[in-house]
């Protein structure tokens, strides 16, 4: 009888012993993430020029579910993305679309120096990310992989700079057609021939509050006209607030 209580009292100690070196359940984090990045845009035509720069922001709020005393952890949320698109072609319509008369939102050369040109997109998204990060609070180590699908709640597009006209014909002048250029600052929200859905593929590394992010799209952008084949892979660095 004494042999079995001291059975069980030793097991009863080995178990404790054991149970100190388990690591402990993680504690959710990382749920409010603000990242800054530049896209980096694929297949663009060759009459269209880039500003190196492209920047964008996003938000993203996130409920982090630790699986068990695992390093692991999967999360889901509600997130904001706005991309900018600067270049040397006007996103307007065009009538005189190429390869038909079918009325379209292209871009189009811009006649005459200007200050900004820009087309901005701005997507509600549903990010769902798969975690890994270790214990260490004061340096942690992360790398996170997941996807997001987003809706395109609004696009403008921003031009200030020179714009040509012509002057109508006026009873007593020459017919000939006198063109003059004007100072204008055009923003136009009402845009056609851009993708409302989005999906692509998102991923985080680094050290510590501040990591490197990437996004690459799986959706197209444009459709039907000259710039459909371009698409953005975005590089930038996630600020984790907490």
């Amino acid at each position: 009888m004494k042999r079995i209580g001291s059975l069980i009292i030793g097991l009863f100690l080995i178990t404790n012993s054991l149970q100190a070196f388990e690591p402990s359940r993680m504690h959710p984090t990382d749920r409010f993430i603000v990242t800054v990045f530049s896209d980096l845009w694929q297949e663009v035509p060759d009459n269209i020029s880039l500003r190196t720069i492209q920047r964008g922001v996003s938000i993203n709020a996130m409920q982090d579910m630790p699986l068990g005393r695992s390093n692991f952890s999967v999360a889901a949320g509600l997130g904001f993305s706005s991309h900018n698109l600067y270049s040397d072609h006007r996103y307007q319509f065009d009538p005189f679309f190429p390869g038909g008369w079918e009325e379209k939102y292209d871009f189009t050369p811009i006649q005459g120096d200007y200050d900004k040109n820009k087309l901005s997109l701005n997507y509600l998204e549903v990010p769902v990310e798969f975690r890994y990060r270790t214990r260490d609070l004061d340096r942690t180590f992360r790398l996170y992989a997941g996807i997001k699908a987003g809706y395109l709640i609004s696009g403008h597009t921003k031009f200030e700079g020179e714009e040509p006209f012509l002057l109508p014909d006026l009873p007593g002048l020459d017919q000939i057609p006198i063109e003059l250029i004007r100072e204008v600052k055009i923003k136009e929200h009402s845009l056609d021939n851009i993708e409302k859905y989005r999906i692509g593929l998102t991923a985080m590394v680094g050290y510590g509050s501040v990591n490197l992010h990437f996004y690459y799209p799986l959706t197209r952008v444009f459709y039907d006209n000259s710039a459909e084949d371009m698409y953005p892979v975005s590089l930038g660095l996630s600020l984790i607030l907490f």
